[in-house]
């Protein structure tokens, strides 16, 4: 199985945080059909081809993401799109 990690500084309180979590978990949920359930500080992430986490902790939110078969040619895309909504929803 492929990997896709991602990580990014969120600069604000960790409350602040797990709501923009919150929201990048509708954004992923609206765009690519992957449901979010965020439980805590941590968040499952599970779709069709794609298991993982979110969590957030006082200065990052990070995503860790397995790919199934399916959807391992587009590892790249998946990524590129992993880090776009990142910065969207966790920069300034």
């Amino acid at each position: 199985m492929s990997e896709i990690n991602a990580s990014k500084a969120h600069g604000m309180t960790k409350a602040e945080a797990l709501i923009k979590l919150a929201g990048l978990g509708a954004h992923f949920s609206s765009k690519y059909g992957v449901k979010v359930d965020l439980n805590g500080d941590e968040a499952t992430v599970s779709g069709k081809g794609v298991t993982g986490t979110a969590r957030v902790d006082d200065t990052h939110v990070r995503l860790k993401l397995k790919l199934g078969l399916a959807v391992r040619l587009i590892a790249g895309k998946i990524q590129a799109g992993v880090d776009k909504a990142l910065i969207e929803h966790f920069s300034g």
